[in-house]
């Protein structure tokens, strides 16, 4: 079947592209029954990937992006390549970035990476559990950690990896749990959990995943259906013998059950610990304020990011959708991180590492260009990666 010989391209990982000059493999679109090879090493442009972002940004229809499985070696070594050069400017311009964490990060987004792309097997699981392996015995300055995090988010948003974010600050919470203590057998588990917990979102229509506004209710429902499809899909894999543990399926369930009852799918309330029917696992008592907090921090194209102490303010406004035994902690770990660096001076530049370049549109037989086509579907919401508005030919 050709579909299984094509792997796909999350729009997490397209916008890497727009940082190299060449690439070695082709890029193809799937447009309603049409494959088309859009990019061709040879063409490989601005121009092209613009026409391909404003595509996946359509408010509906049928729109996917993706490349010989065979390359996705060959991919995933750009992406990795790109993310090291822009952590590597970023500590050049931003003062005060701690290394250790943008190394950690980085590692946990190339597991993270694997995640997305569907596919959860053996080799995955190993990878992913190696991640979390190393992010856990790395003693990390939480502090340090939290600021890291956020400012590398804000001053470049094309790094931000939510499963990567949300991993590293339920490592983060898991380690300051002081009612709580937990091993480091239990921290590595719960870190784990954050790399898998959005799974279930290869199975949610990408036009709905990136629309640039606010869903309609059936969409939003759509959304919802991620936990489900997770649980099964983890579930799925566990057995064909991948050794995920019942745990990681189950905060990829949980991860939106909110502590006062007014989450999805099941509106759990509580502590699993004390209310065994319909409580809460702490893993995903943890995932689920980590989550929220990493959502707050990235620009999306329908919200502006907020600063670490905003995006608090907000949470503490719902604080009882929160378990108060883990976001205690949280909250005094963000204020103590805030209140050390509130004073930092600002970044020195703005980094824009956006390449130039022109190209020709492939032609689809007996009809109008995929061009045109494109900009059809594509409606008023030109939007680069990092929100801003596509200037063409520039």
């Amino acid at each position: 079947c050709l579909s299984q010989r094509l792997a796909p391209i999350s729009l997490e990982h397209f916008h890497f592209l727009y940082d190299v000059q060449k690439i070695d493999f082709s890029i193809f679109v799937a447009v309603e029954n049409w494959l088309i090879e859009f990019i061709k090493p040879k063409e490989f442009s601005r121009e092209l990937l613009d026409e391909i972002w404003m595509a996946c940004l359509k408010p509906k229809g049928s729109f996917r992006v993706c490349l010989w499985r065979q390359d996705k070696p060959k991919f995933e070594a750009v992406i990795n390549q790109v993310r090291s050069k822009k952590l590597a400017r970023l500590m050049a311009y931003v003062p005060h970035m701690d290394k250790k964490t943008m190394d950690l990060y980085n590692n946990l987004s190339a597991s993270s990476q694997l995640v997305v792309n569907g596919g959860i097997d053996e080799e995955v699981v190993s990878r992913v559990r190696a991640s979390a392996s190393l992010l856990v015995s790395s003693v990390m300055d939480s502090q340090a950690a939290l600021y890291t995090l956020s400012k590398m988010i804000s001053c470049d948003p094309t790094l931000y990896d939510h499963s990567a974010s949300v991993a590293m600050l339920c490592a983060i919470i898991a380690q300051q749990m002081v009612d709580k203590p937990m091993s480091e057998k239990e921290v590595m588990l719960v870190a784990e959990c954050g790399l898998f917990h959005d799974a279930g979102k290869t199975c949610v229509p990408s036009e709905v995943l990136n629309k640039p506004g606010k869903l309609t209710p059936e969409e939003f429902d759509q959304i919802k259906k991620h936990t489900l499809y997770g649980r099964d899909e983890l579930t799925k894999s566990k057995d064909g013998g991948a050794p995920i543990e019942d745990q990681i399926i189950r905060v990829a369930y949980e991860h939106h059950e909110k502590f006062n009852g007014r989450g999805y799918p099941e509106g759990r309330a509580g502590r699993l610990e004390t209310d065994a029917d319909k409580g809460i696992h702490l893993y995903s008592r943890i995932c689920m304020i980590a989550d929220v907090y990493s959502a707050l921090l990235m620009k999306r194209v329908y919200k502006e990011a907020f600063e670490p102490g905003q995006a608090l303010k907000i949470m503490i406004d719902s604080n009882d959708d929160y378990d108060p035994v883990v976001f205690k902690p949280f909250v005094s770990m963000v204020v103590d991180s805030v209140k050390k660096y509130q004073n930092m001076p600002a970044p020195q530049t703005t980094l824009n590492y956006a390449k130039e370049g022109k190209g020709k549109i492939i032609q689809l037989d007996n009809g109008r260009s995929l061009s045109e086509a494109l900009k059809s579907n594509a409606g008023d919401q030109e939007k680069d990666p990092s929100g801003n508005p596509v200037r063409k030919g520039a």
